[in-house]
């Protein structure tokens, strides 16, 4: 059985553990993912979709959604740990915009 992917989307851990934390039953697969989301959500999902929202209005270009989800769902409190976060991106923040997203970050830590 072959499923094709129709749409792809990073999601923060916060909002998988609430959609999968609503459903009764649960494959082993979804047992996994929640006790991961249990043990690794750093922020309530209400939290979380403020930051996101937050990081969004800095507009800051070299920031995609996939770095703006993993520093919502690491959160992290320093720049270094920003760097590690971000540091796959083609085209690196610099220290100005770190400070920035760090002092966003720091409102919801």
């Amino acid at each position: 059985m072959s499923i094709e992917i129709i749409n792809e989307k990073p999601v923060p851990i916060a909002e998988v553990k609430d959609l999968i934390g609503k459903r009764k039953e649960y494959s082993y697969r979804q047992k996994l993912a929640l006790e991961h989301a249990k043990d690794n959500a750093k922020l309530s999902l209400k939290n979380t979709q403020a930051l996101i929202e937050d990081l969004k209005k800095l507009e800051i270009r070299r920031l995609r959604e996939k770095d703006i989800i993993k520093i919502a769902d690491m959160v992290p409190k320093t720049i270094d740990d920003l760097k590690v976060i971000v540091s796959g991106s083609a085209t690196p923040l610099i220290k100005d915009e770190m400070e920035k997203v760090i002092e966003i970050v720091k409102k919801y830590a």
